[in-house]
């Protein structure tokens, strides 16, 4: 495999010859972790370039009402405890706030365009975050997104995800999208805006234990520097 070193230069070259990264559809003979980071890593640099009722009826329809067996109450269905969500804190990328206990990751890389990302993975969930700001834009030559929906059509987001997938704010805030990968992951991208800087988390999980509802939950706490 590539080191991220590598895997940077070539699609720093890609943009600069303006050809289009692989698709993440190409990849899926990848293993998970690998096909993210590359997905991810490609979009820090391509995305800078422009372009019923639960009871039954207690009620007897007539007739002589029959003496029945004293029954307990129902009880009501206790309502789903929420995980309780930390900070997690990575300098020079944000905060973001997830369930206790993902396991977290975090680095720097200087060229071809400065990024900060981090990593966090708890059983089958894994999620990766990135940002750059105003001097990987400069670096590249070209100016920052007007906005999220600005952010949303560079190149390298639209790279990153299903043709025809549509980016939209959900119940949260988050200004997201969701899709499933050919093998079967389902995928949650929030596209991220801070003070100059834009970036990304990126969620994925297996079909059996992906709620929509709980992960846009998750990451409609992440700030990003």
């Amino acid at each position: 495999m590539r080191s991220l070193r590598t895997t940077f230069d070539l699609l720093y070259g890609m943009l600069k010859a303006n050809r289009r990264k692989p698709n993440c559809k190409e990849v899926n003979s990848m293993n998970r972790r690998k096909w993210i980071a590359l997905c991810l890593a490609g979009c820090l640099l391509l995305a800078l370039s422009a372009c019923g009722n639960p009871g039954a009826d207690a009620e007897n329809s007539g007739g002589t009402e029959e003496p029945t067996q004293t029954e307990e109450p129902a009880q009501a269905e206790e309502p789903t405890q929420q995980e309780t969500l930390v900070e997690y804190a990575v300098e020079g990328l944000g905060t973001f706030t997830l369930p206790e206990g993902f396991t977290q990751e975090a680095g720097e890389i200087a060229e071809p365009l400065p990024t900060t990302y981090a990593t966090f993975e708890k059983d089958g969930y894994y999620i990766q975050a990135n940002r750059f700001g105003t001097d990987a834009y400069e670096m590249a030559g070209v100016p920052l997104p007007a906005d999220l929906e600005d952010y949303s059509t560079r190149s390298g987001v639209q790279d990153s995800v299903p043709e025809g997938t549509v980016f939209d704010y959900d119940d949260y805030g988050n200004y997201a999208a969701q899709f499933i990968q050919e093998d079967g992951q389902l995928c949650y991208y929030v596209l991220l805006q801070g003070e100059e800087s834009f970036g990304s988390i990126y969620l994925t999980a297996p079909k059996d234990q992906f709620d929509a509802d709980t992960v846009a939950q998750w990451l409609s706490g992440s700030v990003l520097e």
